[in-house]
C-alpha cells in the first residue's frame, strides 16, 4: 500500500499548479529594469505561466484549453505573479535566482505537457516534443517580450530544450519498463530536466555550434 497521501492524478495536477506559479514568478521577475508598469508586469506573468501550455492544447485539439476549462489556473498566475510584483519592489532577487526557477518550471511544466499528450494516445515522439513545447514556450514568449533572445536559442544558454528531451526520455524509458507510469516515474523525469539544466548552467555546458565551412 502506498504511504503518500494523495493519487498520482493529484500529484499530477499539484505539479501542474506548482510550475504555473514558478513560471508567473520568473515572467515577473524577467520585467527588472525594463521600465515595465504594474498591468505589463503581471502580463508577463500570465503569458509566461500559461502561455506554454496553451500552445500544447491548441497543437493537440484539446478544448477548451486548460485555463479556460479551470479557471483556477488563471487564478494561481494572476495571484503569484502580483505577489512576486510586490515582493520583488522590496527583496533583490538576483539572475542566479531566475535561472534556478525557470530550471524548476522546465521540469515542471515539461513532464506535464508529456503526461497530458501521451494520456491522449498520441505516439511517443510528439509526446516529446509536447513536453519540449510546454516547457519552453511560456519562457520564449516572456522572453521575446523584455527584448532578449530566448534562452533556447542563445549559444551561451547552456543546454535548455535539451534537458526537457532528456527528461522526457527517462519519463517514457521508465513508463515502457514497468509498463505503467506513477508518481517516481514522473518525479525521475522532473529531478532528470532539474539537474541537468542547473549543470549546464553551473558547467556552462552548451551543444556544439553550427559553423559552416567556408567553400573553397
Amino acid at each position: 500500500m502506498s504511504s503518500w497521501p494523495f493519487s498520482y492524478e493529484q500529484f499530477i495536477t499539484a505539479a501542474d499548479y506548482l510550475g504555473i506559479a514558478v513560471f508567473a514568478v520568473t515572467g515577473v521577475l524577467a520585467a527588472a529594469g525594463k521600465r515595465i508598469d504594474f498591468f505589463g508586469v503581471l502580463v508577463l506573468g500570465v503569458v509566461t505561466a500559461l502561455g506554454g501550455g496553451t500552445i500544447r492544447d491548441v497543437t493537440l485539439g484539446i478544448y477548451p484549453i486548460s485555463w479556460v476549462d479551470n479557471p483556477t489556473y488563471l487564478t494561481v498566475a494572476v495571484g503569484t505573479a502580483v505577489f512576486a510584483f510586490f515582493w520583488s519592489r522590496y527583496l533583490r532577487s538576483p539572475r542566479r535566482a531566475l535561472l534556478v526557477l525557470d530550471a524548476a518550471g522546465l521540469a515542471l511544466f515539461a513532464m506535464i505537457g508529456l503526461q497530458k499528450a501521451m494520456s491522449i494516445g498520441v505516439a511517443p515522439i510528439v509526446g516529446i516534443t509536447m513536453a519540449v513545447t510546454t516547457g519552453i514556450a511560456g519562457g520564449m514568449i516572456r522572453d521575446l517580450l523584455t527584448d532578449q533572445i530566448p534562452l533556447v536559442l542563445k549559444r551561451d544558454g547552456q543546454l535548455y530544450a535539451t534537458c526537457a528531451i532528456l527528461g522526457a526520455l527517462v519519463y517514457l524509458g521508465l513508463e515502457w519498463y514497468l509498463g505503467y507510469a506513477n508518481r517516481y516515474v514522473a518525479i525521475a523525469g522532473m529531478a532528470t530536466i532539474f539537474i541537468t539544466r542547473i549543470v549546464a548552467i553551473w558547467g556552462r555546458i552548451t551543444l556544439p555550434e553550427f559553423v559552416s565551412r567556408e567553400p573553397t
